[in-house]
């Protein structure tokens, strides 16, 4: 009779456990029911979302400038400084780590017996190896932020301390 009993007590609890799962199920397809949730849409509106463009193009049969664009987005335009030319001196501060001691037989700020044989090729030549490198110094001596001009003047900077 107990097991009759505990079966009977397991049916229930089973049959309770069961409904409640399938309506609670029920209500959750009520309730985002109006929200299309498929994978497909998911994956669609996440690749919308990525290749979105960042900016509008404007055309229009007048010039359109930067001020008329910020103008209409109500945003306010950067203005960029101008960077401040460094100095040659500052420059050098870089060019120091190997020229400043030697590392790989870098010819030294002053060392005239260093510089003589480069200095014998041309100053052109000097430029262009400063510039795209050459042996072991990489181009722009690895200061690719340094522009042509700026290493054409360090040169000159390091050539005036042998002249």
């Amino acid at each position: 009779m107990a097991d009759q009993t505990f079966v009977k007590t397991l049916k229930v609890v089973f049959g309770v456990l069961v409904g409640s799962t399938i309506g609670i199920l029920a209500l959750a397809n009520v309730l985002i029911s109006d929200a299309d949730y498929s994978h497909e849409t998911v994956i669609q509106e996440n690749i919308e979302d990525r290749i979105r463009p960042v900016g509008n193009v404007h055309l229009t049969g007048e010039a359109v400038t930067v001020e008329a664009v910020a103008a209409a987005e109500k945003i306010e335009p950067v203005q960029v400084a101008a960077a401040a030319e460094k100095s040659a001196e500052e420059i050098y501060q870089a060019c120091a780590v190997c020229h400043g001691s030697g590392v790989l037989n870098a010819p030294k700020l002053g060392d005239k017996a260093g510089w003589e044989p480069r200095l014998a090729k041309g100053v052109e030549q000097l430029y262009a190896n400063a510039i795209n490198g050459m042996g072991t110094m990489p181009p722009k001596g690895g200061r690719l932020d340094f522009t042509d001009e700026e290493i054409r003047r360090v040169v000159d900077y390091m050539l005036d301390s042998v002249r």
